[in-house]
């Protein structure tokens, strides 16, 4: 599986003393807070089918037993398939009355609906329009989602954290060097795990190809998925002459 890294900083510098309102936050001394940020870009190699199916009928019975019906014909078809029981879950069913109020707004009992919803856990994305047709076949009448995944999401996020904290390092060093500073101690590391809405981002992407290269499969190909991660350093500075021009910019003296 291939993978790209990529890493963006935003950097903010306080150089000097810092001031009693921040005393107790940053060190007494010259400092620098850097933010990093990684970036992990990961390949789908994973997908989730949320598949529901519903049956209407006079008696609450009749319609269950069609949704069960169905719901086994579309297991024999996945078993068929490759997919083992455990990367299916089903274990669910509804009843609900179904009412008429066409007649002058006054409620009609006409009779019940039975629902269940499928989730398959697909690891062969080869095959993927293969079970949405197949459910259809069966009798499943509404494809509810279908969402890509990694199945070690904990690996990338790593990845990212990594990322995030060289980019820290970096940034603070050029910082530093550019106001003729080297880097101190860690003086504070802020870290947040990231929230789930944010890992990972995905994005649906439709190949493309000419009309006699394009197949169905391939309109369900997915883009990468991102993984991001953030930390917060403050670093104590080794000052040699602070304030004064980098060497690079120093400017002439007068004769």
């Amino acid at each position: 599986m291939k993978i790209m890294i990529t890493a963006v900083a935003i950097v903010s510098a306080s150089l000097g003393l810092p001031r009693f309102a921040l005393a107790e936050s940053t060190p007494n001394a010259p400092y620098i807070s850097i933010s990093g940020q990684g970036n992990v870009q990961a390949q789908p190699d994973m997908a989730t089918l949320v598949i529901d199916v519903r049956v209407a009928q006079a008696q609450a019975s009749d319609a269950k037993k069609q949704v069960d019906a169905r719901v086994a014909h579309y297991f024999d078809f996945l078993h068929q398939q490759g997919i083992t029981d455990k990367e299916i879950n089903a274990a669910n069913v509804v009843t609900d009355v179904q009412y008429d109020d066409s007649d002058h707004g006054k409620p009609k009992q006409v009779g019940y609906q039975a629902s269940r919803h499928v989730t398959v856990t697909l690891h062969q994305l080869s095959k993927l329009n293969t079970l949405l047709d197949g459910a259809l076949a069966a009798g499943l009448n509404e494809i509810r989602s279908v969402s890509m995944g990694v199945e070690h999401p904990e690996h990338y996020q790593q990845q990212a954290r990594q990322a995030a904290i060289r980019d820290a390092l970096v940034k603070a060093k050029e910082v530093a060097a550019g106001f003729n500073a080297t880097l101190g101690s860690v003086w504070s590391i802020d870290y947040q795990t990231p929230p789930s809405q944010m890992m990972p981002r995905i994005r649906m992407m439709s190949v493309q190809a000419s009309a006699t290269q394009t197949t169905p499969d391939h309109t369900y190909q997915q883009q990468k998925l991102d993984f991001s991660d953030k930390v917060d350093v403050v670093f104590t500075l080794n000052t040699h002459s602070l304030g004064a021009e980098p060497d690079d910019h120093t400017p002439p003296t007068n004769p």
